[in-house]
């Protein structure tokens, strides 16, 4: 019961962080380029939301690895395809839907629905890199190791993508 709370208390702070960004801080970083282009945002800001992000799902998935057996079940020898399916499924209908469907208009009216999307794909790339790494080494390693290495796995790939891009 204790992880559960904490966990709770988790989710609440991922959304508080998700609110204190949309109210008051894009307006802080923002740098109009012209009239006619967006702005344009601090790509080190952009990569310490993101860290702040996978820092969350770490964290759930630490507190859950401390409840028990829950990591042990059958289903995560197939979740890697299973993320991969439901990931690749995803993307194409977030770019059909943005380009072709309603979800551009929609993150305009609404701008908080950008980091509901973003922690979506966030949560899908963690929980490949950690269902990977639990497939490969399920029972070698503790639960809590195998989030350990997730969570490093996940930051040098991000950390990687920032120097590379």
């Amino acid at each position: 019961m204790k992880w559960s709370i904490y966990q709770i208390l988790v989710f609440i702070g991922m959304a508080l962080i998700m609110w204190i960004l949309e109210s008051t801080l894009l307006g802080h970083i923002g740098v109009e380029i012209t009239s006619r282009e967006g702005a344009v945002y601090s790509p080190l800001i952009t990569f310490l939301v993101l860290i702040l992000f996978i820092t969350g799902f770490y964290i759930l998935f630490l507190f859950e690895a401390k409840k028990g057996h829950k990591f042990q079940q059958s289903i995560w020898t197939y979740m890697p395809s299973m993320c991969m399916f439901i990931g690749g499924t995803s993307v194409v209908l977030f770019l059909l839907g943005g380009t072709i469907g309603p979800i551009g208009g929609w993150i305009e009216q609404v701008r908080s629905l950008f980091y509901v999307f973003l922690s979506y794909f966030l949560f899908l790339i963690f929980l490949f890199i950690f269902s990977f790494e639990h497939k490969r080494k399920r029972f070698e390693q503790s639960p809590e190791r195998t989030v350990h290495l997730s969570y490093f796995w996940t930051l040098v790939l991000f950390f990687s993508l920032f120097f590379l891009f």
